[in-house]
């Protein structure tokens, strides 16, 4: 009686909801009380492992029980587990983990162990030659540090050089690149000793391999499902463009704006190929920089019928007339009420937050900074973020933002705005320069363009002379400045939210007036959202070549990579079905649409030391495109209720069952994919500093949606409890893991992978909406969720 109870697959469900629930307590429990607490009440506690080895046992039963092990790929990735669970003991029990700090000259042969809270005394010494810090151009942002360092052992003395994502091995212990001391001459390194590796990196590959040869197996759950769902295959878009109108001004600057739309195109196309040194030292062409810039300021591409190059040479040449332009994105009534403009003025100008000299802002954006981040609302939000706007305005008019002249023969690559050149350069040509820019800026006012154009020849000479060794090539700026005007993802986000409504009403058209929708609409559909997909592709390779980097290196990038994924599920597998093409193209749709709200930063930026390895491509590329899937998975089960929701007929039966078989197989991958990415990066942190997992709430949410997702799919096995209706509900439910991994671990719990402080900002007002109307969807679909099941 007792194996059949641990052997049960409702003990299988429960041991995993419980281990979900308490890795979700403990998440909040870090954010509130520390690391610590949450570990020993949790992570680490005696129950929370007793739990782990349990479910470890009632898989082992399973896999006996069901004789599994006369299917390959089943039983490859599901006893997979078993062995990373033994790996994982005999590391957190048999391992070394600790810390050693070393400054330059200096040997150390000891390691600081805070969770055993011991010194440990290693069979030999390292000693610091020396510790080197390099940064990114013209910055203080760390590039890369490194560690030269002196085995000592005996009589046995080995060179060596430690830095990030590069270890040191040495009778098995393993040194890694960890951090510095502040005055940069000492090192900070993990060092580990890991007697279960093996054990845990068979059972990666093991997991590995079995997940993959689950996809191709012919008698796998995956493969039957997509047998009953036929697919088939290919690939049109269209750009839109709008600009806001021009504000009615006096006639002279009515003039100056006329002038220098129509007359200054030159100068910009030829100054926005000038490179620009950005503050964290990216180099780029300065049309990147005026984008970006006017982006933060108004929320607009362009203004005043000028493009964002044109606006940049505009506000540094004449200031007085463009801090009288509205051009200041302000987000609140309440603000434009307290500056003085009305209600419904979105754009103000930089003067209306002056009273002469008097700053307007200045004593509520006190205390907006002075609360924490929960109590403030959108008034304060939206203070502190004009207050920003108002700083990079300000910095724009007054050239320092204008980083093009680099300073001749400088260790560190520095590059000189106006007002830096004039005090830091010298000699002849120096002088020459200054001349030329003074000339620019009074060419640029008197609007003499011909003669500005001729001094942005001179600056480039310059550029060319002296930071020619750390500028991008030309080929490299001109596809730069090409990705920027093609704006391929702003644009694609209308299109893909209107072609998603039109396959959305297609499909359910499908449904209830088959003979007046017919299936003749679904190839040129399915064709325009192949081009779109490949148009999305595209712009993903430009960016990929653009910052030198995979392009899902940030939130921006991230959320951008998962619209993408979101359609290539479909692309591949789901193509005849309308519900799954709307429901993937709605949810690109919705992700590309959040990608662009404004508190989300679309700037290309270098990468942090850590992030310059092989494993940030595969780790973060496939469990972001999981995303995707369940994305879609959460679309499908929000269509499948609301046909539970209408009268019952033989073809919404058809339908709600058909889209329970898509969407297991969707989910099935997506599943797939998370695993397979959460244990990859487990191996990219292992192999940089020296551990697979560390309970962070970004990894620890990844968990939660692992085991909520595996008991989602392995539900059906209890069929007194499975039905369609349960499984749409869990799937769409489900997706809630996915949006606190992703949004709520950012910018609500403290953490190495947050951008939260660990006070938690304002819930947005759409999470209460989608809340309410998945709750009364659920509600009202609830009276029809007797569906006469088939057996299957």
């Amino acid at each position: 009686m007792l194996l059949k109870v641990f052997g049960s697959y409702k003990t299988t469900l429960t041991i995993l909801f419980i281990l979900a629930v308490g890795a979700a307590v403990a998440t909040f429990v870090e954010n509130d009380f520390g690391t610590a607490v949450a570990r020993h009440y949790v992570y680490n506690a005696i129950w929370y492992e007793m739990l782990l080895s349990l479910g470890a046992l009632n898989l082992a039963l399973v896999l006996y029980h069901s004789k599994m092990i006369l299917h390959v790929s089943k039983f490859t990735f599901h006893a997979a587990f078993i062995l990373i669970l033994i790996g994982s003991g005999l590391t957190r029990y048999f391992g070394v983990d600790g810390v050693m700090k070393i400054r330059e000259g200096a040997s150390s042969n000891v390691i600081f162990s805070s969770e055993k809270n011991t010194e440990i005394t290693l069979p030999f010494a390292l000693h610091l030659n020396d510790f080197e810090l390099e940064r990114y151009y013209g910055s203080r942002a760390p590039s890369a540090y490194n560690s030269d360092v002196q085995i000592i052992d005996g009589n046995i003395t080995q060179d060596a050089h430690i830095y990030m994502n590069h270890t040191l091995t040495y009778k098995g212990y393993k040194f890694f690149q960890t951090f510095y001391d502040p005055d940069e001459k000492g090192t900070i390194l993990s060092v580990t000793k890991d007697p279960g590796v093996e054990v845990t990196y068979m059972g990666y590959a093991l997991l590995f391999l079995g997940l993959l040869l689950n996809l191709f197996d012919p008698k796998s759950r995956f493969r039957k499902l997509i047998a009953e769902v036929k697919s088939s295959s290919l690939i049109v878009l269209f750009l839109l463009f709008c600009q806001a109108p021009l504000f009615s001004q006096s006639e002279y600057v009515q003039n100056y704006l006329d002038e220098h739309q129509s007359k200054s195109q030159a100068v910009s196309d030829a100054f926005e190929k000038l490179v620009v040194q950005s503050r964290m030292g990216r180099m780029k062409p300065f049309d990147t920089l005026s984008q970006e810039v006017l982006y933060k300021l108004s929320g607009k591409n362009s203004l005043y019928g000028m493009d964002a190059m044109q606006v940049a040479l505009g506000m540094l040449s004449h200031p007085s007339v463009w801090k009288n332009l509205p051009m200041i994105q302000t987000k609140t009534p309440k603000l434009r009420e307290f500056i003085g403009i009305s209600k419904d003025q979105k754009l103000a100008t930089f003067e209306d937050f002056f009273d002469g000299h008097r700053y307007k802002l200045d004593a509520e954006l006190q205390k907006a900074l002075a609360m924490k981040p929960s109590q403030r609302g959108t008034f304060e939000n939206d203070l502190i973020k004009v207050d920003e706007r108002l700083s990079i305005a300000f910095m724009l008019y007054q050239g320092v933002l204008f980083k093009i002249f680099p300073l001749p023969n400088d260790a560190n690559h520095t590059w000189l705005a106006f007002e830096q050149m004039f005090a830091q350069l010298q000699g002849e040509e120096a002088e020459k320069l200054q001349e030329s820019s003074t000339a620019f800026v009074g060419a640029l006012f008197e609007r003499n363009y011909e003669k500005a154009l001729l001094h942005v020849k001179t600056f480039s000479e310059f550029q060319n002379k002296y930071g020619a060794e750390i500028m991008p090539s030309t080929t490299h700026i001109n596809v730069e400045i090409l990705f920027n005007k093609l704006m391929i993802f702003e644009r694609l986000t209308l299109v893909y939210v209107l072609l998603g409504l039109i396959l959305l009403a297609v499909a359910f058209g499908r449904v209830f007036a088959p003979q007046t929708v017919t299936c003749k609409l679904t190839r040129p559909l399915f064709f325009i959202v192949a081009l779109l997909f490949v148009l999305h592709s595209c712009g993903l390779a430009l960016r990929w070549y653009v910052s030198g980097h995979a392009p899902f290196s940030d939130t921006y990038e991230s959320i951008v990579y998962i619209a993408w994924s979101c359609l290539l599920f479909c692309m591949l597998f789901l193509r005849r079905s309308l519900f799954a093409l709307s429901g993937s193209v709605m949810m690109a749709g919705i992700f590309m649409f959040v990608a662009h709200l404004g508190h989300i930063d679309p700037e290309i930026t270098n990468l942090v030391p850590v992030l310059k390895s092989f494993w940030l491509s595969v780790h973060v590329s496939i469990i972001t495109a999981s995303y995707g899937f369940l994305a879609l998975g959460c679309a499908l089960g929000f269509f499948t209720l609301i046909l539970f929701t209408c009268k019952r007929s033989t073809q919404t039966i058809a339908s709600i069952k058909h889209l329970s078989a898509i969407n297991e197989i969707t989910l099935i991958l997506g599943l797939s994919l998370l695993v397979i990415g959460n244990f990859l990066g487990g191996v990219w942190a292992n192999e940089s500093w020296g551990r697979y997992w560390g309970w962070d709430p970004k990894e620890t949410w990844a968990y939660i949606s692992i085991l909520l997702y595996t008991i989602i799919l392995h539900v059906r096995l209890v069929r007194q409890l499975y039905s369609h209706y349960l499984f749409a509900v869990l799937s769409l439910l489900g997706f809630a893991s996915i949006l606190m991994t992703y949004f709520g671990v950012n910018f609500y719990l403290a953490g190495m992978h947050s951008y939260a402080t660990g006070d938690p900002v304002p819930i947005p007002t759409w999470v209460y909406v989608c809340t309410f109307v998945v709750a009364l969807l659920i509600i009202t679909s609830s009276k029809n969720r007797q569906l006469k099941e088939e057996n299957e």
